[in-house]
């Protein structure tokens, strides 16, 4: 099975997991901080996987895989905080379109990867559709605080995906993923209960506080653990992708993630605003549609 293909899976997944963590942070969680801090803690799944690990990474080697885990979660914070004060048909287009672009900067710079002209072109209009995919919603501009942060995710997931392909070339997979998802552990830790001590207070109001029903509790607890099955397989399976393949094609393909959530949003057109962040009109669909085309393109040069 093709590495692409198994990306183009994962970046679905995530994509399921991008909706219910949308629904999550509207109705459970206050504070941006608070959604990552569980993201991060909860990779201490990985330590089941530790009797099979035969290489442990060491040196500066060791420090990349760190840094990749660190600069994910931290990565999740910023674009959660970039949300919270701005629109996400304003947000998502500036991180999606810049992951790629930056990707293959430093892609370029630690890992000297270099691609021919015809993948550049696949990985360009990749771009463009996700630009496509991602913008309406209303007329009004996002803060300049909010572009910031975005700018900020963009950069922290671009060198997390370039740091752990680094770590993934020079020890194997499985031993860079759980170094990256140990730190990744560590880091959501130290923000609830270091860095936004209210976020850690956030988490635990929801199974302390008389004030939160139980079956609310229930409900979010049930949506909340699905999105992180479906999220961390999606994570496993890029990662992988980017194990096997280039870290700059892997970001790219995140398009198709886009395209999944404009399908499933044109279906249930009840929920399209909440998918695509505006009203399903001629215009929304032509728009779609074009970046459609886009993505199919992309994906026939790169492939």
């Amino acid at each position: 099975m093709s590495w692409i293909f198994i990306t183009i899976i994962g970046h679905i997944l995530n994509g399921i997991a991008f909706i219910i963590d949308k629904s999550l942070l509207k109705s459970s969680f206050k504070r941006s901080a608070t959604y990552a801090g569980i993201v991060g803690t909860m990779s201490i799944v990985v330590l089941v996987a530790i009797p099979w690990v035969h290489i442990w990474p060491k040196g500066i080697i060791l420090l990349f895989g760190i840094i990749s885990g660190v600069t994910f979660v931290f990565g999740l914070w910023s674009f959660f905080a970039a949300l919270s004060r701005g629109e996400a048909s304003r947000i998502v287009p500036i991180v999606g379109s810049l992951i790629p672009i930056i990707t293959i900067l430093f892609s370029y710079v630690l890992l000297e990867e270099r691609l021919g002209i015809k993948t550049f072109v696949g990985i360009g209009l990749l771009c463009i559709s996700t630009f496509l995919f991602t913008r309406g919603g209303s007329s009004g501009k996002p803060t300049y605080q909010a572009i910031m942060l975005g700018i900020m995710s963009a950069i922290l997931f671009a060198l997390s995906s370039v740091t752990i392909k680094y770590t993934f070339t020079e020890v194997g997979f499985l031993s860079g993923f759980i170094v990256a998802r140990i730190s990744s552990c560590i880091t959501g830790i130290i923000i609830l209960c270091i860095i936004d001590r209210k976020a850690g207070a956030e988490v635990l109001g929801m199974y302390t506080s008389s004030h939160t029903p139980k079956k609310s509790l229930k409900s979010a607890s049930i949506i909340l653990f699905v999105g992180q099955v479906c999220g961390s397989i999606g994570t496993i399976t890029v990662q992988w992708g980017t194990s096997a393949g280039s870290a700059s094609i892997v970001n790219a393909l995140q398009a198709v993630q886009y395209a999944f959530l404009v399908i499933i949003g044109l279906i249930l057109r009840k929920r399209a605003k909440m998918l695509l962040g505006e009203e399903v009109t001629r215009e929304t669909l032509f728009i779609k549609g074009i970046a459609l085309l886009f993505t199919a393109a992309g994906l026939y040069l790169i492939v």
